[in-house]
């Protein structure tokens, strides 16, 4: 009895040691958040004009921002040494062509980001104050993405898009088609990844990358910002059904 204990004990201890490092590669296989990483809402002036809205996305380097009101989206990356904040954009019009770049420091401190910005071709400056938004607090799943989606954009040219097991397929009005992924960053956050081909749109036509969110207040939105060197956009996705 002895010697068989002995043998289920190596036997099980020696399964245990070969499960250990699949398990923690397992763990380890989604990026720590840092304090940087998030969801951010604020606003910003240009020569003391405005406020405009700004909206914008922060995972590990990488950062989409949009304003509404400013008619301007921002593909780039975002740094943070302690509390210092840097941050280099290429500056789109939006749903359209890339204008301007602009970088921006300032500090991060307690859920809040001051900084300052200069656009290296217009020569525009002025301040943003940006806000941590609980919404990046809620988790992901490529379950909450599957159904059908719309959405209108300021020309009113009508989106309809489905998404399926992370499978991206869509069409608008003039006969643009839309195919690509979403996959998870963290199953903790609520950020995602977006991987897009645009096809049959003239000039339009190539991949894009960004990154998305789901906004869950009186109706689900998807909202997602995509980018190349040509072109950037910005969709507020509707959700109409469950696949």
């Amino acid at each position: 009895m002895n010697a068989i204990r002995i043998i289920l004990i190596l036997w099980v201890g020696a399964l245990l040691g070969c499960s250990t490092p699949a398990l923690q590669e397992s763990v380890q296989a989604f990026p720590d958040k840092t304090e940087l990483d998030g969801i951010w809402v604020g606003s910003f002036d240009i020569r003391g004009r405005g406020p405009y809205d700004f909206y914008a996305i922060h995972v590990g380097e990488k950062s989409t921002a949009v304003s509404h009101k400013a008619k301007a989206m921002c593909v780039g990356q975002v740094m943070q040494h302690g509390e210092h904040y840097y941050s280099k954009y290429n500056l789109y019009a939006l749903d359209g062509s890339p204008f301007d770049y602009a970088r921006l420091t300032g500090e991060i401190k307690q859920g809040e980001i001051i900084s300052y910005f200069k656009t290296l071709n217009g020569g525009d400056t002025g301040r943003m104050v940006l806000s941590y938004s609980d919404v990046y607090e809620q988790p992901s799943s490529l379950e909450l993405l599957e159904g059908e989606w719309s959405f209108v954009d300021r020309d009113g040219l009508n989106f309809k898009m489905t998404i399926e097991n992370g499978i991206i397929k869509g069409k608008d009005s003039d006969d643009c088609e839309y195919s690509g992924q979403v996959s998870i960053i963290n199953p903790k956050y609520n950020v995602y990844n977006i991987a897009m081909n645009i096809s049959n749109c003239d000039s339009v036509n190539g991949a894009y990358e960004g990154l998305s969110y789901l906004d869950k207040n009186e109706s689900t939105f998807l909202r997602i910002d995509i980018g190349n060197e040509n072109y950037g956009f910005h969709y507020d996705w509707k959700k109409e059904s469950i696949i």
